[in-house]
């Protein structure tokens, strides 16, 4: 380790780029994947796979297109899923039950998803049931989506609470992930 090194280490001090960890980043204006310092990463990035890539990259959600309705209609056993999901998050997503279907229809394996997103509401209404804060209960909601939208291990690159403690939003995230001990 050289002395600049040792400094930076021990007084603190910008990395340079080269220092920093980089991470794959959709730019969609361009159409192409860039490598980002992951500081520059902002809360509600999500993270993706590309069609035809094994690569996991960091995107805009805003930027990224629906694709087609791929699957019919759902029996009513699923249905009554996509309602659960509907009414654990109407707060903070409200989109009509039809809105919700039509997103599930549209994923090219809509089960597991549903999945997710019911373990989501679980999550949500635990941290939540009781909770007579908007702003507090908004905080537990990033966090899911959050946790949805990456990795356990690339969650807190991008989750900045704002209300939430650092270790209230560590008990959510545990929760989803199914860390003990939350």
């Amino acid at each position: 380790m050289g002395l600049g090194d040792w400094l930076r280490k021990t007084f603190g001090g910008k990395q340079t780029p080269q220092q920093q960890e980089m991470v794959p980043f959709l730019d969609a204006e361009a159409g192409r994947v860039v490598r980002i310092p992951v500081s520059e990463l902002r809360p509600g990035v999500v993270q993706i796979r590309l069609q035809g890539s094994d690569e996991i990259i960091w995107a805009l959600p805003e930027q990224l297109h629906q694709g087609d309705v791929k699957h019919p209609e759902f029996d009513e056993g699923i249905r009554d899923y996509i309602r659960q999901i509907q009414a654990a998050f109407a707060e903070q997503r409200p989109l009509s039950f039809e809105e919700w279907e039509d997103g599930f229809r549209r994923d090219t394996n809509p089960e597991p998803e549903i999945a997710l997103w019911l373990h989501a509401a679980k999550v949500y209404n635990a941290f939540t049931a009781e909770e007579p804060s908007a702003e507090r209960r908004h905080d537990v909601y990033r966090c899911i989506v959050t946790c949805m939208t990456t990795g356990p291990d690339a969650v807190w690159k991008v989750l900045r609470p704002e209300v939430l403690s650092r270790t209230e939003a560590e008990q959510v995230v545990n929760r989803f992930f199914g860390k003990t001990g939350s």
